[in-house]
């Protein structure tokens, strides 16, 4: 139980600060002459009526996905690749593929702190290991101390594609609220994204499943 509860905490916090660093306008993507397992891809892409974009990042490794998933389920981890989590609360647990989460977000002045409340539902297959995240705002009541963030769609995948290579997807979407302009939140999303990103490739490839207890 602990195990899946690590792992589903920190997989959700995992998309909230990038989105809310910022991103572009239009669809893009950033590529980079490295080797084929460190390629980074990061694109954005019209998420529905919305002006602000949705944001799809993906890379290879050739460690295993278990190794993958247990980086990601390390919140003691977290602040070494994203800086923005404040505060994380698991709030009620539903099963072991299922939680309830609050995620506070401190935000530069002089915006106000975000706070979001999301269902996690973790999917386990032999191949694949699936993350999905969504808003649940309606369960908790809001504070006046954030300012709540109802619309959150994310999701993670962690897929074998071949011996010794494993694919990692991320996309996710949120409306930050706000006076947030979506040219502004759009403007810096990819570079931040793949900032990141690099750094959870750097944990991942220096690490190995004896370095996690679970």
């Amino acid at each position: 139980m602990k195990c899946f509860l690590r792992s589903v905490s920190f997989c959700f916090v995992i998309f909230v600060p990038l989105l809310l660093s910022g991103c572009m306008l239009t669809k893009q993507k950033m590529e980079e002459p490295d080797s084929f397992k460190s390629h980074i891809q990061v694109e954005l892409t019209q998420y529905e009526q919305s002006a602000f974009k949705q944001v799809e990042a993906s890379f290879f490794t050739a460690k295993s996905k278990e190794l993958v998933f247990r980086v990601l389920s390390d919140i003691d981890k977290t602040s070494e690749w994203l800086e923005r989590v404040d505060s994380l609360e698991v709030l009620e647990i539903y099963n072991n593929q299922k939680y309830l989460l609050r995620t506070i977000i401190a935000m530069p002045w002089p915006f106000q702190d975000r706070e979001l409340i999301t269902c996690v539902n973790t999917g386990f297959e032999e191949s694949m290991i699936t993350i999905d995240i969504y808003s649940c705002s309606e369960q908790v009541a809001e504070s006046e101390l954030y300012l709540r963030l109802p619309q959150v769609v994310s999701s993670w995948s962690i897929k074998n594609v071949s011996d010794g290579l494993v694919e990692v997807k991320y996309k996710t979407w949120l409306d930050p609220k706000g006076n947030i302009p979506a040219f502004i939140f759009n403007s810096e999303l990819i570079d931040s994204t793949k900032i990141d990103f690099k750094k959870l490739q750097t944990i991942i490839e220096s690490t190995s499943l004896e370095y996690f207890s679970y």
